[in-house]
């Protein structure tokens, strides 16, 4: 008798320490993934930055400030890139009209040497409703959105990779666009 509760002792022992180190590796395991660098969700941060929309004459391009959330470290060019997604999506004030169309898209925006090379998909062409007005409501909320960053001094703007001679016929596209201070309402 004293012999089957020694046995029986020994092998309650081995099966509580097998069951006490497998559960002590799952959890350094799970550790580990938690310390691994590949495993980690990115540092968000949220910046401000400052669209430019048409008030409701196509008169002025008026300031909206806008919170962002971005991944933290992240460079200019794909900072760039977020804000005009943001100048697409419109303005929140109400009393602002957008001045991209909404089926357009931003392809890439490229920094070198203080020109923005912004790459937007033909639909900013196509569905634009034109005017000398409204072309330049489009043209200049992009250069003075984008010269908000330190980075960008002048934008080019390209349809699908290339450069186009103007939006809707009005202004020259073929040379980058500075900054317009006078269109912005004080």
């Amino acid at each position: 008798m004293k012999k089957k509760g020694l046995v029986l002792l020994v092998v309650l022992c081995l099966l509580v320490a097998t069951a006490l180190t497998g559960c002590s590796s799952w959890g350094k395991d799970k550790q580990k993934q938690g310390n691994d660098p590949d495993n980690q969700q990115p540092q968000l941060a949220t910046m401000e930055v400052v669209l430019y929309f048409s008030d409701d004459q196509a008169m002025y391009l008026v300031p909206e400030k806008r919170n962002i959330t971005i991944e933290e470290g992240t460079g200019d060019e794909v900072l760039a890139t977020s804000i005009i997604k943001e100048l697409i999506a419109g303005p929140q004030n109400k009393e602002l009209h957008a001045t991209i169309p909404a089926e357009a898209k931003v392809l890439s925006v490229k920094i070198k040497e203080g020109v923005a090379s912004a790459d937007f998909s033909k639909e900013l062409q196509s569905k634009h409703w034109g005017g000398s007005t409204g072309e330049g409501m489009t043209l200049y909320s992009i250069a003075n959105t984008l010269t908000e960053l330190d980075s960008i001094d002048k934008v080019e703007l390209l349809i699908e990779g290339k450069k186009v001679e103007s939006l809707a016929g009005h202004i020259d596209t073929t040379v980058p666009l500075e900054r317009n201070e006078d269109i912005i309402k004080k």
